[in-house]
């Protein structure tokens, strides 16, 4: 089962970031014209599903990167109340993120947009002719292998660089260039670690997995959760990590790992959150690069990721290592995650 698509699809990752970073660092002047002429717009991050996650650290990063206004919203929402998404006081451009760029809800939500609100649009998709490309106003290219597995992994954490990149070059953030080159080796670096640590950390048969993160790494959690569950059919689910102390935190046993994606903004109160949970019996997995120079004892596992370190970086990085435990878990729990229970890689709508 080793080689299936999904473990292929997870492991080919760096070898694509390199490619992407090299074909998106030809389109610098078009991303400085597309952020000059846009700069004094909300941005409107939109996706379904994992894209919707994807939409939601986009804007995070992207608002951190630029100083600009953007939110996230899921495209149901632009279709069943866009009166809540769009302000007719506000000047928007929408960013509509999909793999495939043929879910009917983001093409929907994309023609929606510019037809009825005539609201400019910049796509992004793994297909450069897709419907969703082509339905809009702009788009951000790169050469990307197709995904054969139902899950989404590669995609995700492609996409989600095209558009860091897009917004380092056309603010012109020289410092944060040269970090996205770095990205391709360290993710090399991680996923042999990520194959050596993760089974020992699954092989202890979790029944429930929760994933807490803050800021640019809040999507990520997110997108883990879902990862879990498509892959493994498994109990996760994701919460800002403070707020998994105001209730949440009641349904913590001894059988709960608990995953914290450590931010350097806020790991005093994150680390704190830890300790707390521990007190409660859960088992902490924590994320975090090499600036957390010392490991608290009341974390169970600890993972440090190569590379750069930083927000910026880590919010890259991270999400393979995400997509490997929820592989792994899969494997111990004898289920494929080439074919996630009632999933299919396109969802498609009719009316």
């Amino acid at each position: 089962m080793n080689d299936n698509f999904t473990n292929i699809e997870i492991h080919r990752q760096p070898e694509i970031w390199r490619d992407a970073v090299a074909a998106l660092a030809a389109q610098s002047q078009e991303h400085q014209r597309l952020l000059r002429e846009y700069r004094e717009h909300l941005w409107v991050f939109t996706g379904c599903g994992t894209s919707f996650y994807l939409a939601q650290a986009a804007a995070a990063l992207f608002s951190g990167l630029t100083g600009l206004r953007s939110k996230a919203v899921p495209a149901s929402e632009i279709l069943i109340y866009p009166e809540l998404v769009f302000n007719p006081h506000e000047r928007i451009l929408t960013v509509a993120f999909s793999r495939s760029g043929t879910t009917t809800e983001i093409v929907w939500a994309v023609e929606k947009t510019r037809h009825e609100f005539g609201i400019p649009t910049l796509c992004i998709s793994c297909d450069p002719d897709s419907p969703l490309a082509l339905a809009g106003d702009r788009s951000i290219t790169f050469p990307f292998p197709a995904e054969q597995s139902v899950v989404m992994t590669g995609s995700f954490t492609t996409m989600l660089l095209s558009l860091v990149q897009a917004a380092i070059q056309g603010w012109e953030r020289t410092e944060q260039a040269d970090l996205l080159a770095q990205i391709p080796a360290a993710g090399e670096a991680l996923l042999v670690q990520a194959d050596a640590i993760l089974p020992t950390i699954i092989s202890h048969s979790f029944t429930q997995f929760v994933f807490l993160a803050q800021g640019p790494f809040y999507g990520l959690a997110n997108e883990a959760a879902l990862k879990m569950n498509e892959m493994s059919l498994s109990a996760s689910r994701s919460f800002h990590a403070l707020e998994y102390r105001h209730g949440p935190m009641s349904t913590t046993t001894t059988e709960t790992l608990i995953t914290l994606l450590l931010s350097q903004r806020g790991v005093e109160y994150e680390l704190k959150m830890a300790a707390d949970m521990k007190k409660l019996g859960a088992q902490m997995l924590l994320l975090h690069d090499s600036s957390l120079t010392r490991i608290p004892g009341d974390v169970d596992f600890d993972f440090c990721v190569p590379g750069p370190g930083g927000d910026l970086a880590n919010a890259l990085l991270y999400m393979p290592v995400l997509q490997l435990l929820g592989y792994y878990n899969a494997l111990h729990r004898n289920q494929n995650p080439d074919q996630p229970h009632n999933l299919r890689a396109v969802v498609t709508l009719s009316l």
